[in-house]
């Protein structure tokens, strides 16, 4: 894949991290500003650590399995599931960093790695975040759907 950004883009690719998700499949109050985003952009893409994430949310929830499935199943057909490369784990350990750094400034607590590992697919891919998550606000990458 390569961090490489692409300057003559012109479709917005659309990193999907978990908080957009679940706001979408459970119809939270933001599912509807989620689906417009869906909607605006060109392509989604789903980290494949966020199929593993929402599903043990989900189990958290007490979700059967069977409309665990139903809702990984949805992600893939909404979405492109891409696999995390050399790039994109490379590129989360100063992703990793800086979210951390800002979490401890912001007194917000510290985001999951897993939140490292979708800014890096954003930042290698020319993307932006879809997300709500206190921990992406304020970065450029983010495209915000929060309050």
């Amino acid at each position: 894949m390569g961090c490489v950004r692409s300057g003559s883009r012109t479709v917005l690719t659309l990193i999907v991290d978990s908080y957009a998700w679940v706001e979408f499949l459970t119809a939270g109050p933001r599912g509807p500003r989620v689906r417009e985003k869906f909607e605006s952009s060109g392509d989604l893409v789903t980290p494949d650590i966020v199929l593993a994430e929402l599903a043990r949310v989900f189990a958290r929830q007490g979700m059967e399995r069977d409309q665990i499935v139903g809702h990984l199943r949805s992600m893939g057909a909404l979405s492109t599931i891409q696999s995390i490369d050399i790039d994109v784990a490379l590129g989360a350990i100063s992703a990793d960093e800086e979210l951390r750094q800002r979490g401890r400034i912001r007194k917000i607590g510290l985001p999951s790695f897993a939140d490292a590992i979708i800014l890096s697919f954003a930042r290698c891919l020319g993307a932006r975040v879809l997300t709500a998550d206190k921990h992406f606000e304020g970065i450029p990458e983010t495209e915000w759907v929060g309050a």
